[in-house]
């Protein structure tokens, strides 16, 4: 009957017979002590880690590993509230020039290809390139000045505070231009 219990003890615990324990002891060999790390590997107790993230202390010297391998980025509605990075870098704009932009006012809907000309401190050119019918028949129509065939200026009753916030404009007339053109 003990032989019974053991085996039903072995595969419900996970433990080995109590028969076999003594001679997987006396066929192992004995230990070896584990050696100690160079005197130049130890380091303190805590480590540093350098991420884009907020400090993480990690309680191991051997492996350092950040709290998350890919930082996540919040992406707010608004691109003049503080992000990590900038709304043009997101929407993957391209800076040619140190005063010259190059890439699409997107939505999702539709998309346009843009310049943006950056003159002085507060002074930006934004430039549409074949703009829709829906945004020159709309109610910005007036907002959009052909500069060349095919090419408008942009121009704002309130001037943008900075590059971000003047593409997130663009696209907000270009979305609702849209919306209006596809409900009419």
């Amino acid at each position: 009957m003990s032989g019974l219990v053991e085996l039903l003890r072995s595969l419900f615990l996970g433990t080995p017979p109590a028969s076999t324990v003594g001679r997987a002891r006396k066929a192992r060999e004995p230990r070896r002590p584990v050696p100690a790390p160079p005197a130049s590997h130890i380091g303190p107790p805590t480590a540093r880690v350098r991420t884009n993230t907020p400090p993480v202390v990690a309680r191991s010297v051997r492996t350092v590993v950040p709290r998350s391998a890919a930082p996540s980025v919040t992406v707010l509605s608004d691109p003049r509230a503080r992000t990590a990075i900038p709304y043009w870098k997101l929407r993957r704009w391209r800076q040619v020039q140190a005063n010259l932009y190059l890439g699409y006012f997107k939505t999702r809907l539709g998309r346009c290809h843009g310049v943006i000309k950056w003159t002085s401190q507060y002074d930006f050119g934004f430039y549409v390139h074949d703009v829709p019918s829906a945004i020159l028949n709309g109610p910005h129509g007036a907002c959009f000045a052909e500069v060349k065939p095919g090419k408008f200026r942009v121009h704002f009753a309130q001037l943008p505070s900075d590059l971000n916030s003047g593409i997130f404009y663009i696209e907000t007339l270009l979305m609702e231009a849209f919306e209006y053109d596809q409900t009419a």
